[in-house]
């Protein structure tokens, strides 16, 4: 069977087209063939195409949509679509896409013809069904700008140091006809055209640029694009060919070596604050935590943070290229300086340095400026249409954007003692900017958070059926944004729709797989579902992108140990108090029962419970019982074994768990099968 996704749908089998009578059925069979193992379970499916039907009339939709998609098959003899009762396939050695085709076609050098005939063939993915349902939607934009990037890496690889043509020519028209403000496929041709003697057509092109750079980002183009206008301009005889080493590289060598070069890390150290009043640092907390956010969705580098207090690493040849980021603010004139200077990690040398100033209402500009400056000086190249992708959000007035910083500061904290703050914040600006996505996640966090943050406080089924709507719009605003995503999969964690919450904190990573939160809280999800080896590996990936986590990452981190059965490690990950909620301790504290360490274990649950005791928010008396209840209910585990893992390791360090059930806290028993 061959599948077309670029465009409108079509399948054919046999030379015959395979009519499928309803939009439903053609995205379920789309879906499948651009699964990664092209299967999925009902649950994932119906929560995907169904999304705002209710579930006993979406499982029958869905199963009227196999029913047809079934006798199509049958009707033409293709045999590759299986059925079960939890999960359906479409076999990968039965089926032919042309995602993956133009895919094969540029990881080997070569340019798919369908890339040179379409502009923006990205956003022609699936372009007829994308409206099916807002859940598919979403998925659909998350698919299409991760094919933009693949298709974007891959192509910039086949451009040379030279200026050939062939296939680098090729490569560059494909990378203008994804991305219109590539400048460094833009140069290629410019190039290319004047060694051919084309003078006029090199210049229609800068043009084109030009009149396309300051109409839709009101930028010039950058300094090496004007400079090789410059030198083109001052070639001798223009209507002959003139040599090609007259003319400079186009690109960087570093560029150019195409044999699998070693990824360049950026390092961020945290920003120096001291010269800032105390009621203005959030300006500066939240810049620098939104400034490596941007900087974590280009896959053209590697980005960690770096604590307060740090050490170089040793470096040997081997080492991967690193650069540092270090950022010094102070206060003038009611306003917040921000001093930015990037080094070369190995040798320490200064090799780019701007004066800024971080105001609300140049906040996303600020950022794009020193991406773009960053990446210039690193000749790296970031097209403008990518930065003004990624670097900028929602229009909102300046006092908005300042509440949802506060709150996300008091936020982060999960303390008890900011809680009526962060209420008054967040859930004002849900009244006053309905449409700013940020300010959305924010009070899905805030309502999901609360039962950890306040000792005592029982998970509600209402309530987190409430927060769905407000957790979806957060996604339809803005679905390429990685916290939208989590938060709404945490949304359906705490509900028990696991095979929602795990289809949306993987989306959350390819949209951010380079930002620490989102592997560790992705991780999380994945641990409390049974995906033990990818929960590790993405807790592995977010301490490595951050050589002194903090906290919450510490806490998470400890958590998946325990899920994976590595006590020692999650013991370990607990060893200093991290200062967030009680309801922490539990994992280190079954730990230590399960490895024999019993007196220390209930030394630690004894502890637990006095400081969950002193800061009490639950309608029922803070006794024993009620406590260990809180505890075992509080953290959205989906799989009863782990649950009861948790549980033995209380029981066994004094915690009184008899008539504590699992599960009572979802919307339904989680089903997870495994098949993600």
């Amino acid at each position: 069977m061959t599948v077309r996704l670029l465009g409108d749908f079509a399948a054919e089998f046999g030379g015959r087209k395979i009519l499928l009578g309803t939009r439903k059925a053609k995205a379920l069979i789309a879906y499948l063939a651009l699964s990664d193992n092209a299967q999925d379970t009902r649950e994932r499916l119906v929560g995907l195409l169904w999304s705002e039907s209710d579930e006993e009339r979406a499982r029958a939709s869905l199963r009227q949509a196999v029913h047809d998609i079934r006798l199509a098959f049958d009707h033409l003899g293709f045999a590759g679509f299986s059925i079960d009762k939890q999960a359906l396939s479409l076999r990968r050695d039965q089926r032919a896409c042309d995602v993956d085709e133009v895919l094969a076609a540029v990881t080997q050098g070569v340019v798919h013809p369908r890339l040179l005939e379409t502009q923006r063939i990205t956003d022609t993915l699936l372009s007829d069904l994308d409206n099916i349902d807002p859940a598919f939607q979403v998925w659909v934009l998350t698919k299409r700008q991760l094919l933009l990037d693949r298709l974007t890496l891959a192509l910039e690889r086949m451009l040379p140091t030279d200026g050939g043509p062939g296939e680098a020519s090729d490569a560059a028209l494909a990378l203008l006809n994804l991305d219109p403000t590539h400048e460094v496929a833009c140069r290629h041709l410019i190039r290319t055209r004047a060694l051919r003697g084309d003078i006029g057509g090199a210049l229609k092109i800068y043009k084109s640029l030009w009149d396309l750079l300051e109409a839709d980002y009101d930028v010039e183009p950058s300094n090496e694009t004007q400079a090789l206008i410059v030198e083109i301009k001052q070639m001798p005889g223009l209507g002959e060919q003139p040599q090609a080493p007259t003319l400079a590289p186009v690109l960087p060598e570093t560029q150019g070596e195409a044999s699998s070069p070693k990824q360049l890390f950026i390092s961020v150290c945290a920003f120096e604050a001291s010269g800032v009043p105390q009621d203005m640092r959030h300006l500066v907390d939240g810049f620098r935590h939104e400034f490596v956010a941007c900087l974590a969705r280009f896959r053209e580098w590697s980005v960690r943070t770096l604590p307060p207090v740090w050490g170089p690493e040793p470096r040997t040849s081997s080492s991967p290229p690193e650069y540092i980021v270090e950022g010094t603010t102070y206060e003038l004139n009611n306003t917040v300086r921000l001093v930015v200077t990037l080094r070369d990690a190995s040798t320490s040398v200064c090799i780019w340095s701007q004066r800024y100033s971080i105001t609300l209402a140049a906040w996303f500009e600020t950022q794009e400026r020193i991406v773009r400056q960053i990446a210039q000086a690193l000749n790296v190249h970031v097209s403008a249409e990518r930065l003004r992708r990624f670097a900028t959000a929602n229009e909102v007035p300046v006092e908005i954007h300042d509440r949802w910083l506060r709150g996300q500061a008091l936020l982060l904290q999960m303390a008890s003692r900011d809680w009526p703050a962060v209420a008054a914040l967040v859930e004002s600006l849900l009244a006053d900017a309905p449409d700013f996505s940020p300010a959305l996640s924010g009070l899905v966090q805030y309502r999901n958070i609360a039962p950890i943050a306040l000792p005592g406080m029982l998970r509600d089924t209402a309530r987190h059926l409430e927060t769905v709507p407000i957790a979806q719009r957060a996604v339809q605003l803005d679905p390429l944004d990685s916290r939208a995503q989590l938060s709404l999969a945490w949304t359906y964690q705490l509900l028990g729709r696991v095979d929602e919450s795990t289809l949306h904190a993987a989306m959350a990573i390819d949209l951010n797989e380079n930002d620490p939160w989102t592997l560790i809280a992705a991780g999380m999800i994945f641990s409390y579902c049974g995906y033990y080896e990818r929960a590790a590996g993405l807790s592995a990936a977010s301490l490595r992108g951050a050589p002194i986590p903090k906290p919450p990452q510490l806490a998470y981190s400890g958590a998946i140990k325990f899920l994976c059965s590595d006590y020692l490690g999650c013991i370990d990950a607990f060893r200093e108090d991290l200062g967030m909620s009680p309801a922490f301790t539990i994992w280190a504290c079954a730990a230590k029962a399960h490895v024999g360490r019993l007196d220390e274990a209930r030394a630690e649950f004894e502890s637990m419970l006095k400081r969950i005791a002193a800061d009490w928010h639950g309608q029922l008396p803070a006794t024993r019982d009620n406590m260990t209840r809180w505890l075992l209910h509080v953290f959205p585990v989906a799989m009863r074994k782990d649950w009861e893992r948790l549980a033995a390791g209380l029981a066994a360090a004094g915690a009184p768990v008899e008539g504590v059930e699992f599960g009572v806290w979802f919307e339904h028993r989680p089903n997870v099968s495994h098949t993600y």
